[in-house]
């Protein structure tokens, strides 16, 4: 008899991801998946290499990948997002966003780095230059040095962005800005499978973890706090006012807004659509 392969499931490893996956981690669910949590970028990566099925990915690799290649779906009513600020996709700065002349960006970001372009170019009108940093960058300490690196700002996303909160004189929520320019939630990631894949009761699955998961944001806030070093308030008050994990009818506006915008700027390939799983 041949057995059945498991599914290759790929998550994001920072505190956002947590209530989508808990009840995973914590085997609560049977499933026949193997779950891997990692960086966006990496997970992204490891699903167009074929080396996942199903990744928790950064929504930009939804639109960026080749049609005529690897082909993705999007699995329904799930999301990281956002309807307003965020905190954890943050810009710190030294100086007025209006005088940044170039922006180091953190390498595990991908949606980010994107969203920030195109904020940028539609609500400022600038267009700094950039450079890379890694995410373990302390941008009170970096941008005090006005020689090495040649940087007035740092985009940081994530729990390293939850670190340095307010560490700087001046900062950008991308979450904010993005909604005061749209009125639109922001959606930064989503489950997406590979179209070859057999995904069997997988969304089922994944929306009951999603549910137990919400229902333990409060023993998640507090483990990851002691995990994380950061005060169990702040992980509470993160994962139930800032972070939200729908995919409705709003959420999807906002995905589709931001598709424009980012063609617009020429950072996505045009003539892409939202395609969803179905059962």
């Amino acid at each position: 008899m041949v057995q059945k392969s498991r599914l290759r499931v790929g998550a994001v490893s920072f505190l956002n991801t947590k209530p989508l996956i808990y009840p995973l981690l914590n085997k609560e669910l049977e499933t026949d998946i193997v779950l891997s949590v990692d960086v966006p970028s990496r997970v992204a990566t490891f699903l167009s290499e074929g080396k996942l099925d199903v990744g928790l990915i950064p929504i930009v690799e939804y639109f960026r990948v080749n049609p005529s290649d690897t082909k993705y779906c999007i699995l329904p009513d799930i999301s990281i997002a956002s309807h307003g600020s965020v905190r954890s996709i943050q810009l710190f700065s030294r100086v007025p966003i209006q005088e940044i002349r170039r922006i180091a960006l953190d390498t595990s970001s991908r949606t980010s780095i994107v969203l920030l372009k195109v904020l940028l170019a539609e609500k400022y009108g600038i267009s700094p230059a950039f450079t890379t940093c890694a995410p373990t960058v302390i941008p009170s300490t970096a941008l005090q040095n006005r020689q090495y690196p040649p940087f007035e700002a740092v985009l940081l996303i994530g729990d390293p962005a939850l670190r340095h909160f307010g560490s700087t004189e001046y900062s950008v929520d991308l979450g904010e800005a993005w909604y005061k320019l749209t009125g639109l939630p922001f959606v930064y990631a989503c489950w997406v499978a590979r179209k070859k894949a057999h995904l069997g009761n997988l969304s089922q699955v994944l929306l009951q973890s999603k549910t137990r998961g919400i229902e333990q944001i409060p023993e998640i806030a507090r483990i990851e706090a002691k995990r994380l070093g950061f005060p169990e308030k702040l992980c509470l008050n993160y994962l139930q006012h800032h972070i939200k994990y729908d995919l409705g009818e709003a959420e999807i506006a906002g995905l589709e807004l931001f598709y424009k915008y980012a063609v617009k700027n020429d950072l996505a390939p045009p003539d892409r659509r939202l395609s969803f799983v179905t059962s």
